[in-house]
């Protein structure tokens, strides 16, 4: 099924370059040609298998979402809600993947673009969530928020969370948004610490274009990307937001529970 394999290790990190040599031996013995680098992992392998933590899966999926590459993660994380796959029998769920076994689900990211005046600054992708926020000040930023070129309303807060069903478990839930189950076509928005208590999570279609218009002084907003990516926003900076035109698309075992996954890092039934 899979017969050619790019493994991507977390950098500078000893423990996931031993576990990807470790499976590397195992499937160069299965006879599995393996390949490194981005251009040669673009180029001819079938499957990505990331080992690391969710952080590392989500650079993995902004890299090689357009080359639609399945991905399958080896959890050297804390919280794994994207890498479901232990250290501890790896070898023999890779196996049981490598013969047809498994799961594969498509998720989405978004497509960001951050404009000033009539120029493009730059686009990003997202596969979690894009964040305007405010930067180390006490006073909250000013913005206008459009959905598909219609206003929605002017906020002050110190935010606002962009993020897909992936990133609902992210940032979005510790802000208090919804759990929304990957397999739901939709884009969330949560404000953060909304000056109007009334202002409340939106649940909107997957192909919504969302518009933030910053209505703030200069250098106070920062907006970020998956978390990972930043760049400072001005005075009428506008940052549209979209679901990305293509899908990752994520391979799990067979055994592969997600609600199960939502009770174990979210602690649900455990007793205090």
């Amino acid at each position: 099924m899979f017969n050619t394999i790019g493994i991507i290790t977390k950098p500078k990190d000893f423990t996931s370059e031993q576990t990807g040599s470790r499976l590397s031996v195992f499937l160069e013995k299965r006879g599995i040609t393996l390949v490194e680098g981005a251009d040669a992992i673009k180029e001819s392998a079938d499957l990505i298998i990331v080992v690391g933590g969710d952080g590392t899966i989500l650079n993995t999926a902004r890299t090689f979402v357009d080359n639609g590459i399945p991905i399958l993660g080896i959890n050297l994380g804390y919280l794994g809600f994207l890498v479901d796959l232990a250290v501890e029998g790896m070898t023999e769920a890779v196996a049981e993947i490598l013969e047809g076994k498994y799961i594969k689900e498509r998720r989405a990211l978004l497509s960001c673009q951050v404009e000033r005046g009539n120029k493009v600054l730059s686009h990003h992708l997202a596969f979690n969530e894009v964040v305007i926020h405010r930067n180390h000040t006490p006073r909250m930023l000013d913005f206008d928020l459009y959905v598909d070129g219609i206003f929605v309303n002017n906020q002050r807060s110190d935010g606002i969370i962009i993020a897909t069903p992936t990133g609902s478990t992210a940032y979005s839930l510790s802000s208090g948004g919804p759990i929304v189950h990957p397999g739901v076509n939709a884009i969330t928005l949560v404000s953060i610490c909304p000056h109007t208590m009334s202002h409340r999570p939106i649940v909107l279609h997957g192909q919504s274009e969302v518009l933030v218009h910053v209505l703030d002084s200069v250098e106070r907003a920062t907006v970020s990307f998956d978390g990972q990516s930043t760049m400072p926003n001005q005075l009428g900076d506008k940052l549209r937001v979209k679901q990305n035109e293509n899908f990752v698309h994520l391979i799990h075992p067979k055994r592969y529970d997600y609600f199960k996954i939502i009770r174990t890092k979210l602690h649900w039934g455990r007793k205090v």
